[in-house]
């Protein structure tokens, strides 16, 4: 079992290093080799400017906003008239869709209201409150992707605005009792991708707001989607092959390490929340299926590159090493970081 000292030491970000050229990160690597083919997307480069933003909070590291920079530069590189953005670039930066996704500009207004918090750079944080005010906040409050709403949701709590923030936490409460049963307590007829951002999301809300409506409901969703991601006894995320739909089977391969980074997001804000010893407990069991405890019994941590393998798959794992393997593996480390120092 992993240890809570062990995240008072920095992360290592040879590979976030290696995947970032002088404009952003790119997406996808062929094993340890960046694939330029792909180009870029605003998802990946906004965790990583969350990445830069709560490393340098935690251990003051200055030279890791050179890195922060540059994954902002990219978020406004994509911005659209109106508050909206696009999502992909091609390696030479020629935009590659009309808009963006809406989860791709939900990541994206969360960055920007971290940005407004924590960056120490002026000109970053005025430009973060710029685009934030212009973001079509309510236009995807109406959008049917819940996760959205959760990473919207993020953003206005970090940029400290309680009463948009309550009206979007409310939407995922009402979300929630729509859907909700006492054998599926959870927001959706399925299980998909990023599931436990909605958990977090509303740990989050509670932490802001005090309402325990947003907590009640969090633990509950958290406790029951963490009893289903299990297989043989250990952690396992809901397979991207088919998902797992209410009264369907559940698959079980790929297994994403989106999915366990999001799991440690939200048992750190319960942890925060609540101070039980519990989610702390499950927060350092679901960074333990990185390290080996996972249904393929193999680490996905490159010790030679320090990158993340980007799937526990039938066979074993997937040793392409990504963007989006890295940066949420390293919000997750960073999440436990912050926790290892306060409690030091």
């Amino acid at each position: 079992m992993l240890e809570l000292k062990e995240f008072r030491n920095r992360p290592v970000l040879t590979h976030l290093k290696r995947l970032t050229t002088k404009d952003g990160l790119v997406q996808h690597a062929d094993k340890e080799v960046p694939d330029p083919s792909f180009g870029y997307s605003i998802d990946d480069n906004a965790r990583a400017l969350m990445v830069c933003l709560w490393h340098h909070k935690i251990f003051g590291d200055e030279a890791i906003l050179r890195l922060a920079e540059i994954y902002f530069n990219y978020v406004k590189k994509v911005e659209k008239d109106g508050g909206s953005f696009h999502n992909f670039l091609s390696f030479t930066e020629q935009i590659l869709d009309n808009e963006g996704s809406e989860d791709s500009i939900g990541r994206a207004i969360w960055a920007l209201g971290e940005a407004c918090a924590d960056s120490p750079m002026k000109f970053m944080k005025e430009a973060a409150e710029g685009s934030l005010k212009r973001s079509a906040l309510e236009h995807h409050l109406e959008h049917p992707h819940v996760r959205t709403k959760a990473y919207v949701l993020l953003g206005l709590i970090s940029a400290n605005d309680e009463t948009m923030a309550r009206i979007w936490a409310n939407k995922l409460v009402d979300i929630f009792h729509a859907n909700s049963s006492p054998d599926w307590q959870w927001f959706e007829e399925a299980l998909r991708y990023a599931n436990g951002i909605l958990p977090y999301a509303l740990a989050k809300a509670y932490i802001s707001t005090k309402d325990k409506r947003y907590l009640e409901i969090s633990e509950q969703s958290f406790r029951w989607l963490n009893g289903v991601s299990r297989l043989d006894d250990k952690p396992a995320p809901i397979g991207q092959n088919g998902w797992y739909f209410k009264d369907g089977d559940k698959a079980e391969y790929d297994q994403q390490p989106l999915e366990a980074a999001d799991m440690v997001l939200a048992a750190t804000a319960l942890y925060e929340a609540t101070k039980n010893e519990e989610f702390l407990r499950n927060a350092l069991e679901w960074m333990s299926w990185y390290h080996g405890n996972n249904t393929a019994n193999k680490p996905l941590i490159s010790e030679q590159t320090g990158g993340i393998y980007d799937a526990v798959t039938p066979g074993g794992v997937n040793e392409n090493q990504g963007a989006e393997s890295i940066v949420t593996y390293l919000l997750a480390y960073l999440a436990l970081s912050e926790i290892a120092h306060e409690s030091a």
